[in-house]
């Protein structure tokens, strides 16, 4: 039983990760960054006319300032230590919805029991438009890129400004999670 718990909650913490996409140039010490700026203009966007808004990137700059924030980095518009630039872009993604079926038989008696299972994978696939967002970190005495994280995020039809301002603050939070690297 208790290798059964220890499992779940392994499974658990193990789906609780993050999932962006981080590298880095592992030469670097982090703990020498104190400052940043940020390049207030995408470097690129998409043409979906869901993140060309300024109020999209309004609210990307805002996440980032309020991660680094945490971060102990601060903010200056001259000789900051980091330069930030961030991408925008949408893509068309497949999803599958993760179902099955499945079908037992099996005898049992007083001492012994036989089971036997077939599993049927089940779903089906369908096209997602993800917003997949890019932030970089450039050293400003080199001019050279230290680290990057990327994620992507499902953008919903109907979404409302809260709805574009909560998946921003994720997206931005579960990118920046794992700076500086450690």
């Amino acid at each position: 039983m208790r290798l059964i718990s220890l499992s779940l909650l392994y499974l658990f913490l193990t789906a609780c990760s993050s999932m962006a996409n981080i590298d880095y140039d592992s030469n670097i010490d982090f703990k020498s960054f104190s400052t940043y700026s940020m390049q207030e203009k995408p470097v690129r966007v998409d043409d979906d006319t869901r993140v060309t808004t300024p109020f999209m990137q309004e609210r990307i700059i805002k996440a980032i300032d309020t991660e680094l924030a945490k971060k102990g980095l601060g903010k200056v518009t001259k000789n900051a230590n980091l330069k930030v630039k961030y991408f925008m872009d949408v893509k068309k993604d497949i999803e599958t919805e993760e179902s099955s079926v499945s079908i037992g038989f099996g005898t049992s008696g007083y001492h012994s029991s036989v089971g036997m299972g077939f599993l049927f994978p089940v779903g089906e696939s369908y096209s997602v438009d993800k917003l997949f967002l890019t932030i970089d970190f450039i050293s400003t005495d080199t001019g050279k890129l230290v680290w990057r994280g990327s994620l992507g995020y499902s953008l919903d039809g109907g979404a409302t400004p809260e709805t574009y301002t909560r998946m921003a603050n994720r997206l931005v939070a579960e990118i920046l999670k794992e700076f500086p690297p450690k």
